[in-house]
């Protein structure tokens, strides 16, 4: 498959309404179609075939991505791990983290 921007087509919704919703289909198994309202998308009609790939895909990298982890996990068993340097890699505030936690422990 080829780039998101070799394989979208823009329609605005009003196009899509006139010519129906066999032609949308249609262009749906060649292409994604992206309806849009006002030049911003609101909706999107692809094949599921591609669906099922894309879906396909994902799970592939969930699963690498969890594979990743585990070893990680397993190589730096016993390690301990800083907050604040978990919260810089992930971009997020460890203030705010601490906060949540606290306000959580107090429930």
């Amino acid at each position: 498959m080829g780039t998101l921007a070799l394989m979208t087509t823009r329609m605005p919704v009003s196009v899509g309404s006139r010519k129906g919703l066999s032609k949308v289909v249609s262009t749906a198994e060649e292409q994604r179609v992206l309806l849009t309202n006002h030049g911003r998308v609101v909706a999107v009609v692809d094949s599921a075939e591609r669906l099922d790939e894309d879906l396909r895909r994902l799970r592939e990298a969930a699963d690498s991505v969890i594979e990743f982890a585990v070893g990680e996990a397993t190589h730096n068993v016993g390690k301990r791990w800083d907050l604040d340097a978990v919260c810089d890699r992930l971009g997020l505030d460890s203030s705010a983290i601490r906060d949540r936690a606290r306000t959580t422990e107090a429930r």
